[in-house]
């Protein structure tokens, strides 16, 4: 999936999304999303001691590779590992979008419905990995 065209920050640099409309203090907001792999060699230092510290540190990552890039929008990092746990930005966004949802529709679930849909999302997208992950190691073997 490309990031968007228009949104591009003075050195190049373009998140995945932001919103059309005014998301506070008069400023857009713009998000880039990051799926680490819990158990990538990377990260599976972090991830053995503690559950989520792989969104955490790309989290981190995203924040300065976007720090002053885009002054005239609020930036967040979406950062949920593939197995699940999310960074702190990322939780606290889903817990204030989905708060105002059930103000709006009067359901209180709203947020098991989102945390649902993205479990889900979370599952194919691990199915993916896998299977090419399998396909890569059976190229090997003969």
């Amino acid at each position: 999936m490309e990031e968007p065209s228009g949104i591009a920050a003075h050195d190049g640099k373009r998140p995945d999304g932001c919103t059309l409309i005014l998301w506070r203090a008069g400023r857009c907001l713009a998000w880039d999303v990051t799926v680490p792999g819990t158990f990538a060699e990377r990260y599976v230092q972090l991830t053995s001691k503690e559950s989520g510290l792989a969104a955490t540190r790309a989290s981190d990552e995203k924040i300065k590779k976007y720090d002053g890039s885009l002054p005239s929008m609020e930036f967040l990092p979406i950062c949920i590992e593939v197995l699940g746990p999310m960074d702190r930005n990322t939780s606290g966004f889903f817990n204030r979008i989905c708060k105002h949802i059930s103000i709006r529709s009067g359901d209180s679930r709203e947020y098991f419905f989102a945390m649902n849909n993205i479990s889900s999302i979370l599952q194919r997208f691990l199915r993916v990995c896998v299977l090419q992950n399998m396909e890569l190691n059976a190229d090997g073997v003969e």
